[in-house]
């Protein structure tokens, strides 16, 4: 007997086509259809909300009074959600934002009665190689995707072995229509009387075709007022669906069982589903169909005996072959309007690396986790999850939507930070080894090494008397012009004034009026610090009587960084910079030279915001013809800074068949700042455009030189991805070899002798050429064509109104590269992109006295770079702090963690932070054998 397994629902994309508040009025019909249908028909077993938890939740923001009857069928296993909260883009997205993701997931299906245990990651463009580990850590122990694999490389039901060596059992869904076979083989000739994979639509009267024609609607679809919903009784046409069905789905067969899925986008329910099953169960005696749920299929397909299952290790990538297949990889996302990527990026820096980090050690110190904020500004950000979302493939009021929850996100970060910072200054003692007369500067680092950098602040020192209020410290108002940094010994540090501004400086004094200022001397100071691993160090600013020099002697010549000849300097790097605006690279360290770095690439683009598609007579700029103007504006000791400026002179956009590039010319200016501090191996670039330019891909080029090199090392979850350089032969296959691929902060070219690194702040896509020179390729912009209107062929009208694919306006980039030697591990590349992207944050203040030194660290680890932290934040339960590490090495690594913060207990726990189990914590210290690529969590109970 063959069974055919049905698996009903709807995967719903709550931005896509329409905006979430448009999709939410549909939702409600859906929905209420949905439970209708399940409370009034027993005989309609099953269905499937697809597309996270928050679907639910948005549908209850209209329904709430529905509540009930949906835990209800949730509890009867009559309806199913999936356990992430937006169904994300995994590859594109900070690696612990999954697991946020999936924790407001489980909490909320936990609340609704709870979620599939199966793992469904159906709309990810590739699967990262530590998602089996973020599974198994939820106590999910089953995964099911399509993209990223093929039926020609891997069985449907196979084990996947992550990085760390954890294993789960995956299921392949199809290569032909992914995971609507049913709707497409049986449902659209059964019920609607199409072809089988028909997308079209012949218009018929007798529907009532209606559609919006006023200036303001017109480009809505057709709506239809009279369907019939009858599905076509002819035994005929049913065999026929049925035997196409069997034809293409029996391949994927695991014993005698055959999956049917029924889970096209934002499909209704058919409501006489149930009354064609037992029709077409009449056809074959040896066939039979059977609803089914995707945790009741898993079970029944792990337990076929002598089923010979695939293995695979690490990430998936695989490309689809046949064409007219669904399911392509898709691998163009992670470049599709870089703004949302750009600050989604932004959010998850300051919300995960800075803001969460110090509000935990403020709460250890008194003040309250401020968590309902933190909750809310993960509630917006992870909205900005979903797919279609984060990867830039909706309509543009969708994607601007977007940027109020970026924003609101990025606020309550910022404002979190702030506020812990002050916090914990209140408990630091300042007073022990500074003086009264001081102006004090304490330095946070949130990250697990210790940080020597050039950092630039702003001491705001009295002047005297207020405006309103003079809170000036005894003293130094009087002395102003000359001063110190000095740390906590006395020891003169590095400084340099930058500016100084007469300001007037407002007071949040609580029982006075928040208008009260007082006048005083703004000073931008760069200052060379040394911070130690997730913990802080105080400095000042000591006034002092000027140093006169009555014979001035003849010093050494000055090491300042930049000179005015193009040339920036320090004791590692050295950049030389030509006249069409690219530089020479040189490591120090060995001599290597690397030239004309940074130039710029811009060919043409026609594709969409999934697949990346140049004009069929394509023609490539470059700006290496060009003429920069190149500025020096800033040297000194500790920190020399170049612009250069150039202009490119671009076809405006393509063809309106998207064959060619246009003759019609823009100009795109281009304005590139080189910084280059002192001590560090990594030189500093930011980029900034305005594009008004259509229709193109715009790439930055570093050339490696490393022509022995073969492979590429990147940052993904919790891992480095090791993918080729060369160029793969996919032959006539439909998905060609895309050389661009996901990055998260950083990519290193080596040939085991020497490296080069680029690391990004939200930029995620990178290419290497497979010349001698290894060009790595850094995407700026890619614009796209598909847009999601309902008229596919968009008219000049359509074009010109909706711009957002194209990326327009202001954007700035931000960049490091880095020579070095040995590969990226040898050289601490990972270390150094944390580094570069996350900031060291600084308070003044006045010697005061508290319960902490005025140096140390809250957390550290033995295993100082080797140990990445994932989080620090409160636990899930309110009672203590999680934190969340990972290991970057491929070895068993003796981990010992210590502690100043009032710990009394710290127990070891599962991502979903469930079965705690306790630690050998001895009051200030635990420790344990980290595995390879293991991500280990644990909850410190505060006394």
């Amino acid at each position: 007997m063959k069974k055919i397994h049905l698996i009903n629902g709807t995967h719903w994309d709550r931005e896509w086509r329409h905006t979430a508040e448009q999709s939410k009025l549909r939702l409600v019909d859906l929905m209420d259809n949905i439970i209708n249908l399940l409370e009034t028909k027993p005989e309609y077993k099953y269905f499937c909300v697809d597309g996270g938890t928050i679907v639910i939740e948005d549908y209850l923001t209209i329904r709430p009074e529905n509540k009930q009857r949906i835990i209800d069928l949730i509890k009867a296993k009559r309806m199913f959600v999936v356990n992430w909260y937006t169904l994300p883009e995994t590859n594109t997205v900070a690696p612990e934002s999954l697991v946020r993701n999936l924790l407001w997931g489980h909490k909320m299906a936990n609340e609704l009665g709870g979620g599939m245990k199966s793992g469904y990651t159906a709309t990810s463009y590739g699967q990262p190689s530590q998602l089996p580990q973020l599974y198994r850590g939820f106590g999910i122990t089953d995964a099911i995707f399509y993209r990223g694999t093929n039926k020609h490389v891997l069985t449907p039901l196979f084990t996947w072995v992550g990085a760390d060596g954890t294993t789960i059992d995956t299921l392949r869904t199809f290569d032909e229509v992914t995971r609507t076979n049913w709707f497409f083989y049986v449902h659209g000739p059964a019920v609607l009387g199409k072809g089988q994979k028909d997308l079209t639509y012949t218009y018929n009267r007798s529907q009532i075709p209606v559609h919006m024609a006023d200036m303001q609607s017109y480009e809505k679809a057709f709506t239809l007022l009279h369907e019939d919903f009858d599905y076509i009784h002819d035994v005929n046409v049913q065999k026929n669906a049925l035997d196409n069905l069997l034809k293409q789905a029996e391949p994927y067969a695991i014993g005698n069982h055959i999956l049917a899925l029924n889970m096209e986008d934002n499909d209704e329910p058919y409501k006489y589903l149930p009354e064609l099953i037992a029709d077409m169960n009449k056809i074959y005696p040896d066939v039979q169909i059977e609803q089914c749920s995707m945790d009741e299929y898993m079970a029944e397909i792990k337990a076929v005996k002598g089923y010979k299952k695939a293995e695979h290790h690490g990430e998936l990538r695989y490309t689809t072959m046949e064409y007219n297949n669904f399911n392509a990889l898709l691998g163009a996302t992670h470049s599709s309007r870089i703004k949302i990527k750009l600050l989604n990026d932004e959010c998850e820096n300051n919300l995960l690396n800075i803001a969460e980090p110090l509000a935990s050690y403020a709460e250890a110190y008194g003040k309250e986790y401020p968590r309902k904020n933190i909750d809310r500004a993960w509630e917006y950000l992870l909205k900005c999850h979903a797919h279609d979302s984060i990867c830039g493939a909706a309509v543009d009021r969708a994607h601007d939507d977007m940027l109020y929850n970026f924003s609101l996100a990025k606020t309550v970060a910022e404002e979190v930070a702030n506020r812990s910072c002050v916090a914990l200054y209140g408990n630091i003692n300042t007073a022990e080894h500074f003086l009264s007369t001081d102006h004090t500067l304490t330095v946070f680092n949130t990250l697990p090494f210790s940080r020597k950098e050039v950092i630039e602040v702003v001491f705001d020192t009295p002047k005297g008397g207020g405006q309103a209020v003079d809170i000036g410290v005894g003293g130094a108002s009087s002395v102003g012009d000359f001063y110190d940094i000095v740390d906590e010994k006395g020891n003169k540090v590095p400084y340099v004034e930058l500016t100084r501004d007469d300001i007037a400086i407002g007071v949040e004094r609580e029982m006075d009026t928040k208008a009260i200022k007082f006048n005083a001397d703004r000073k931008r100071v760069l200052v060379e610090v040394t911070v130690p691993q997730n913990g802080f160090k105080t400095y000042a600013l000591r006034f002092r009587e000027p140093d006169l020099a009555y014979h001035p002697e003849v010093m050494p010549p000055r090491k300042l960084i930049a000179r005015d000849n193009g040339v920036l300097e320090n004791e590692f790097v050295k950049v030389a910079i030509n006249s069409n605006g690219t530089f020479d690279l040189t490591d120090k360290t060995t001599g290597r030279v690397m030239p004309q770095q940074l130039y710029f690439t811009d060919n043409g683009e026609v594709g969409s915001a999934h697949i990346s598609v140049k004009p069929k007579r394509n023609a490539t700029y470059t700006s290496l013809g060009s003429a920069a103007t190149i500025t020096l504006t800033e040297s000194n000791e500790l920190r020399g800074v170049y612009k250069i400026d150039i202009a490119m002179d671009l076809p405006a956009e393509a063809t309106i068949d998207g064959n060619d590039r246009s003759r019609g010319f823009k100009t795109l200016a281009i304005t590139t700042t080189l910084t280059l501090n002192k001590g560090e191996k990594f030189l500093r670039i930011k980029t900034t455009l305005d594009n008004r330019i259509r229709d193109h891909k715009l790439v930055v080029n570093f050339p490696s030189g490393l022509a022995a090199a073969e492979w590429v090392d990147c940052e993904s979850a919790w891992d480095v991805a090791h993918r080729t350089i060369n160029h793969l032969d996919t032959k006539d296959n439909f998905d060609k070899f895309l050389p661009f691929q996901p990055m998260q902060n950083f990519v290193d070219v080596s040939d085991g002798k020497d490296g080069l690194a680029v690391m990004t702040k939200g930029l995620r896509e990178y290419e290497v050429d497979d010349d001698k020179l290894r060009t790595i390729k850094i995407t700026l912009i890619r614009t796209q064509r598909a847009y999601m209107t309902a008229n596919s062929k968009m008219t000049y009208e359509e074009l010109d109104r909706y711009t957002g694919q194209h990326s327009f306006g202001k954007m700035t980039y931000e960049m490091c590269l880095y020579p070095h030697q040995g590969n990226f591990e040898a050289a601490h590349v990972w270390n150094a992109a944390y580094a570069a992207k996350v900031p060291l944050k600084a308070i003044q203040g006045v010697a005061t006295n508290g319960v902490l030194p005025d140096c140390a660290s809250f957390v550290t680890f033995n295993q100082e770079g080797k140990v990445m932290t994932s989080a620090l934040k409160q636990a899930e339960n309110g009672d203590g702090l999680t934190l969340r590490v990972y290991n970057t090495t491929d070895e068993t690594l003796p981990l010992t963690i210590s502690t100043i913060l009032p710990v009394k207990e710290v127990l070891r726990v599962h991502l979903d932070e469930s079965s705690a189990e306790k630690t050998n914590f001895d009051g200030k210290a635990w420790s344990l054998d980290i595995g390879a690529k293991k991500i280990e969590t644990f909850v410190l109970k505060l006394k």
